[in-house]
């Protein structure tokens, strides 16, 4: 079954995906007991499906030019169906939100995450020093860029 992007207001169906103890440990700070997401102005809930729900992404302006987003797939797409997610969703922010740049940070414990976004060819950017806290610790977080030009000249060489 072909994977699709699309933005979704199903507040429970995105607290089933971020709770899924696979994703929850990794995504939430010190004093989240639970995850609660919100259906603000601005937030692009992207719900990933391959037939079933598949995962989801978060997605804000920073700005006229410049998205964050935060990245919650389920494990059973990890993988080759986890790259295919987020270039799906590259392709909606550079080509249907008409980003220039879309960035992300990862806690710099969360190696598997990190690897992810260098493979989805977003490079370190800088160090967010002690600005994460998990389990009384304060953790630096990457910060990582790819830029609409960029992500361009990589669908080219492939």
């Amino acid at each position: 079954m072909s994977m699709h992007i699309e933005r979704t207001r199903d507040m429970g169906l995105v607290t089933a995906i971020l709770s899924h103890p696979a994703i929850w440990p990794h995504i939430h700070e010190d004093g989240a007991t639970e995850a609660a997401p919100h259906d603000l102005e601005g937030f692009h809930w992207l719900l990933v499906t391959d037939g079933a729900p598949a995962g989801v992404f978060l997605a804000h302006a920073r700005g006229e030019a410049c998205w964050e987003v935060h990245t919650c797939l389920l494990p059973r797409i990890w993988g080759a169906g986890a790259a295919r997610a987020a270039q799906l969703l590259l392709a909606h922010l550079f080509e249907d939100a008409d980003c220039q740049k879309v960035v992300t940070n990862v806690p710099a414990y969360n190696r598997p995450a990190l690897r992810f976004a260098k493979a989805s060819g977003m490079q370190v950017e800088g160090n967010n020093r002690s600005s994460f806290l998990r389990n009384g610790k304060l953790e630096d977080q990457i910060m990582l860029g790819i830029t609409r030009k960029e992500w361009t000249c990589q669908q080219f060489s492939q």
